[in-house]
């Protein structure tokens, strides 16, 4: 798989993330303007549980790696803890912070396999525009997030602690009302993100290499059971 096809799928991927989130941003408000006044008010606390799908190459500094890690890039753990409030039935602005983590493995120049791991602390803040039909309740979102990255080389015992950067989110969602006060619902975000490890470098067989090109593009699908307060 050639570096020309990972940069133009990568390329295609943002793309299409631009235009879902102009959808959410500028379609979905319309529609809610017509929607009943049914749908969830006040605050509520949504506890969210589910897998985390990498989708961007991977590289380290003077190796290349990218094909054989995004080719063995393993789903993970998402979950989040959010709190939101509905300033209409049709709009609610929500804070979470959560986990998400992964694994890998790529073969070094020297045909050596190594493993790797990554857990993420993100926080982040949503928009979400509902469109409020009876109990059932389909939304789209868009938000900012502060993620803090650490990743881990087996063997060698490399660990590199990121500093805090920031990315954007976009994504869609279902709420079914199970009473005035309680929901369960699923919920799919694909997650832009490029995390900095600054000077850090990474060890392989006596030689230092700098880390880079690493990013955290890629989906996160849960379940979602939700309070309202």
């Amino acid at each position: 798989m050639s570096r020309n096809f990972h940069g133009n799928w990568c390329r295609e991927t943002t793309k299409r993330g631009f235009v879902l989130t102009a959808a959410i941003m500028f379609g979905l408000p319309g529609l809610a303007t017509d929607a009943s006044e049914a749908g969830q008010t006040g605050s509520y606390v949504a506890l969210k549980g589910g897998i985390y799908s990498p989708s961007a190459e991977f590289d380290l500094g003077n190796i290349d790696v990218e094909t054989t890690f995004d080719g063995d890039t393993k789903t993970g753990f998402a979950g989040e803890i959010a709190v939101g409030h509905y300033f209409l039935p049709s709009f609610a602005l929500e804070l979470g912070i959560g986990y998400f983590k992964s694994e890998g493995s790529f073969a070094d120049e020297l045909a050596v396999w190594r493993d790797l791991e990554f857990n993420v602390i993100p926080v982040v803040l949503s928009a979400k525009v509902f469109v409020p039909i009876g109990p059932i309740n389909p939304y789209g979102e868009a938000g900012l997030g502060a993620y803090f990255s650490e990743f881990n080389v087996s063997d060698d015992a490399n660990t590199f602690d990121g500093t805090t950067t920031f990315g954007i989110h976009a994504g869609a969602g279902l709420n079914v009302d199970v009473s005035s006060s309680m929901f369960v619902g699923l919920e799919a975000r694909y997650v832009w993100d490029d995390p900095s490890f600054g000077d850090q470098q990474i060890n392989l067989n006596g030689d230092d290499y700098s880390l880079n090109g690493f990013r955290l593009n890629g989906f996160t699908t849960t379940v979602v059971l939700g309070f309202g307060f």
